[in-house]
């Protein structure tokens, strides 16, 4: 495993780390065996940055990753969680959460402590509520060693959080080879590289999209370059090819997927040069391309920060389906998958337009509009 220094905090994490938003499960909650087997193999395997949050698996998520510290060693991974920002509205709250997370994680300290999903809205919230004298104290107390927060809005609000606070240590921002302009992207990369900010990348496959959801046209091209290459790992060949990436997460949810994302950086390490190459970066264009042809339907990328609905809709579930006809063309299964979305009552015309969904949505999508559109063709 490679490791890659956070200049700031004078720290090396792995180059590959354990995203704990989807653990495996065993019905509506985590698989607490295969989960504990997940992080012991990727300590053994030399991963050493768990991130987690406060919202992941409502709640549950923590608690899990408390067990495994307790069970692997408490000084073998760094921890990284974060403050459910759209969730905190006084003082009091944010000392409350901090303490719970302590709590859950079983820790006296927590070592990298993000501002979970920032945007316009939140960042002019937690502003108000005089966060960044928080962190300030939450560190001088023992409670936190590094400050750091993730992003979800355009590139100038991005900037505007970045030149706030001397102090952040890293910024998690979603980044692939198909996203590399969305949101703060490569350009918010430089932007942080230059003030010492390390990236950590979320999103790394684009929700399953650049693995298992590929159109064949853009399969056809890794194929074309070396078959034996899996279209994961090309993925996250990409990423490890931008230095100011610091580590990205796998979101994992079976052994299987985390080997595959192992295996793959243990090879990169073998590589005597990080940089991509120029054919590398023509071919990673060529796909982008292609994939712009084909993807005509919803750019969700099943976070799930929607969830639950008030309603109970199933709208990451809703847009997968969706995406079958829009993306994929395969009307049939996308019918037969969504009769069981109506058998279950999670189904899109469920939506009472209350707009929550739309309020938490990190990629700003007219979630209301999308399911009247994702429904009417099933009906």
């Amino acid at each position: 495993m490679q490791y890659r220094t956070l200049k700031k905090a004078g720290v090396e994490v792995s180059a590959l780390g354990l995203g704990c938003m989807r653990l495996p499960q065993h019905g509506s909650r985590i698989d607490r065996p295969q989960a504990l087997k997940m992080m012991r193999t990727a300590v053994d395997r030399g991963v050493n940055y768990f991130d987690t949050a406060y919202m992941y698996h409502n709640g549950e998520s923590e608690q899990v990753v408390g067990e495994a510290l307790k069970e692997i060693g408490r000084d073998k991974v760094y921890v990284a969680t974060k403050m459910p920002c759209s969730s905190v509205n006084t003082k009091e709250d944010l000392r409350r959460i901090l303490d719970e997370q302590l709590k859950k994680l079983g820790v006296d300290t927590i070592d990298f402590y993000l501002l979970h999903a920032l945007s316009m809205n939140t960042w002019k919230k937690m502003q108000e509520l005089d966060i960044l004298t928080f962190l300030d104290k939450a560190v001088e107390q023992g409670k936190i060693r590094f400050p750091g927060f993730s992003h979800h809005d355009n590139i100038d609000n991005f900037k505007d959080i970045v030149d706030a606070y001397p102090k952040w240590i890293l910024a998690q921002i979603i980044l692939n080879y198909f996203d590399d302009q969305y949101q703060a992207g490569l350009p918010g990369c430089d932007y942080a590289a230059e003030r010492d900010i390390g990236i950590v990348v979320m999103e790394p496959l684009k929700g399953g999209a650049l693995s298992a959801e590929v159109p064949e046209s853009v399969a056809a091209l890794f194929r074309e370059r070396d078959k034996d290459i899996t279209l994961a790992e090309w993925a996250l060949r990409w990423l490890y090819g931008i230095p100011q990436v610091v580590c990205t997460l796998s979101g994992a949810s079976s052994m299987e997927q985390w080997e595959e994302n192992v295996r793959s950086y243990e090879k990169f390490s073998g590589l005597s040069d990080i940089a991509l190459s120029e054919p590398e970066k023509e071919l990673f264009a060529a796909a982008k391309v292609e994939f712009m042809k084909a993807a005509k339907g919803v750019g969700c990328t099943t976070c799930r920060y929607c969830l639950p609905c008030p309603s109970g809709v199933d709208i990451p579930g809703v847009f997968a389906n969706y995406n079958l006809i829009k993306v994929f063309g395969q009307p049939g299964t996308a019918k037969m998958r969504y009769a069981r979305l109506i058998y279950s009552g999670t189904s899109g015309d469920k939506c009472t337009k209350c707009g929550h969904c739309e309020e938490v949505c990190p990629q700003h999508l007219p979630i209301m509009k999308l399911l009247e559109e994702a429904h009417a063709p099933m009906k």
